[in-house]
């Protein structure tokens, strides 16, 4: 063997020997600094940075780099808060850049048969997501409202393509969206009404539909959630308002009587068996009318002043009975017959007669 061969061989060997020693650091130790390095949290300004792409990423309607994005940023070491809003948003958006939805109702909790009113959150706002599952979570442990047969879905419907929202919805002052499209999607879902969390505008009631903005609180929530089993506002009303409802609707948490007249209209707290012998009050809610409304309560609610949070047992009760005898109470599908019926659909208007009819039944 040459003096070449050899010196070759030797060569060969010791390249071995290191490729041998690279490979095993590549292999094993690496493996190890990265769970090191998994387990150091990532420093909350950089996560929140990355959160921040992630939405922007979303407002410019690319949906799968958002989705792809907020993945990557929920496998990093985070602190407990921006862990669970990450996982919140990376949930929806994955949901949402695979099926647009489609397999929703899979996603859903059976409610229990006793639940009269059965809302289902909807949002176009990744941002309103945070918001929403708040107000689920509030409203489970509400012991002011554990009595009554109201139950709300465990996940949110997220649509950011077919819901648009405007701030000054037709020219109305108030939060309104366009809801045709939704309502197509939603036609397999068991809900009565829909709760729509979007962007700006002032909250309300129209029918089975609530629209509440990123400011709205918790108590604004509640305080219209009464509105979806007739109560009314004990503040002020517009002349305009006024003139409808202090004609002497029929409402939980007020009575009115005719001006100069002794007489209070406590009939339709008979017929629904409230107690008609408790005092009334002097309310607010029809200084622009000449007729004078009654409440039930000699201290302020949370139907005059939300933050106030006080609802007093006689709502309470009325509430229940309320919802007991719901027939004269609009779900959301009203909603829907009406806006097809503005279209000359007759088939979807129909269609949403029907199931607003099978509510009735129940």
């Amino acid at each position: 063997m040459t003096a070449i061969t050899k010196c070759g061989i030797a060569l060969s060997c010791l390249l071995v020997s290191v490729w041998l020693l690279v490979d095993h650091y590549l292999i094993d130790i690496p493996s190890g600094q990265q769970n090191v390095l998994s387990s150091k949290k990532l420093p909350n300004k950089v996560a929140e940075q990355q959160l921040a792409h992630g939405l922007d990423l979303w407002r410019d309607k690319k949906y799968q780099q958002a989705s792809q994005a907020f993945s990557l940023l929920g496998s990093q070491n985070l602190n407990p808060n921006l862990q669970s809003l990450t996982g919140l948003y990376q949930y929806h958006a994955s949901a949402f850049s695979k099926n647009r939805n489609s397999d929703f109702m899979q996603q859903l909790s059976t409610l229990p048969d006793n639940c009269k009113q059965k809302l289902l959150f909807v949002t176009p706002d990744i941002e309103s997501l945070e918001q929403a599952e708040h107000f689920r979570s509030r409203f489970a442990e509400d012991q002011r409202l554990n009595s009554l047969s109201i139950c709300i879905y465990d996940v949110t419907w997220l649509d950011p393509v077919d819901i648009a929202c405007e701030e000054n919805w037709q020219q109305s002052g108030r939060l309104g969206c366009q809801l045709l499209s939704l309502a197509e999607k939603l036609k397999r879902l068991s809900f009565t009404h829909l709760v729509i969390f979007a962007d700006k505008g002032k909250a309300n009631v129209h029918n089975g539909i609530m629209f509440l903005d990123r400011q709205d609180s918790y108590d604004v929530f509640i305080h219209e959630l009464a509105h979806f089993s007739g109560f009314v506002d004990e503040y002020p009303l517009s002349q305009k308002l006024a003139k409808r409802v202090c004609a002497g609707v029929d409402a939980p948490n007020m009575v009115f009587s005719l001006p100069d007249s002794k007489n209070i209209d406590k009939t339709y707290w008979q017929s629904i068996d409230l107690d008609v012998e408790s005092d009334v009050f002097m309310a607010r809610t029809c200084d622009n009318h000449i007729a004078q409304a009654y409440k039930a309560s000699s201290e302020l609610t949370f139907m005059e002043y939300h933050d106030v949070a006080y609802i007093p047992q006689q709502y309470l009760t009325a509430w229940e009975k309320r919802l007991t005898a719901h027939q004269d109470l609009p779900p959301a599908h009203v909603n829907f017959v009406q806006l097809y019926d503005e279209q000359n659909n007759q088939i979807e208007s129909e269609f949403w007669q029907n199931r607003y009819q099978e509510y009735l039944a129940q």
